[in-house]
């Protein structure tokens, strides 16, 4: 990991000060009637513990089989009238090359329901459209 100071950036992990460790993954929100998913690239932190099991791990064949860790969702995403900062999840380690699959635990967050049941296709085009207008 590359950073300045005391943090530590890579592509798939961060560590601040020492004291914050978080991995990226992604939110995965299914579309109703189709196959795909919508995937919001998400940063999660999890504990010291947790952290670093992932990343002695991180390349090792069967890692997957890793029970879910709890994390909180460190990323505010767009389109939320409601914040999704520190919205407590579940991190699923997946195999190797693979990022961290990120489960909301069930909340009356937006996110969470849009997770569990679904987005259909025009709800799905509105929240592009929606990301597009803020660029």
């Amino acid at each position: 990991m590359d950073g300045a100071d005391d943090c530590d950036l890579a592509s798939d992990a961060c560590v601040i000060h020492g004291e914050h460790f978080f991995v990226r993954g992604l939110i995965r929100v299914p579309i109703v009637g189709h196959n795909e998913h919508f995937e919001w690239g998400v940063w999660a932190s999890l504990s010291e513990d947790n952290f670093w099991q992932t990343m002695d791990a991180w390349e090792s064949e069967g890692r997957e089989a890793t029970p879910p860790m709890f994390g909180w969702l460190s990323t505010e995403l767009p389109t939320y009238a409601e914040s999704t900062l520190n919205l407590r999840t579940l991190v699923h380690t997946q195999p190797v090359g693979v990022r961290p699959h990120v489960e909301v635990e069930p909340t009356d967050h937006p996110l969470a329901a849009e997770q569990r049941n679904g987005l259909t296709w025009d709800e799905l085009a509105s929240r592009v459209d929606l990301l597009m207008r803020e660029d």
